[in-house]
């Protein structure tokens, strides 16, 4: 989802839609846990050059 229409969703929550606010939280917790995915695919990548190198 782009920052624009997070954006969008975040100032009708505030503005009080609940289902808006609920949209924006799944929309948050989808991009944490792909920066998590991200995050822990370059540790894997990491100790993989490490240990070639050894």
């Amino acid at each position: 989802m782009s920052s624009d229409k997070l954006t969008a969703i975040l100032a009708r929550a505030a503005a009080g839609d609940p289902d808006a606010a609920a949209a924006f939280l799944r929309a948050r917790v989808g991009r944490v846990q792909a920066a998590e995915r991200f995050r822990a695919s370059g540790h894997a990548a990491a100790w993989r050059m490490i240990r070639a190198a050894e």
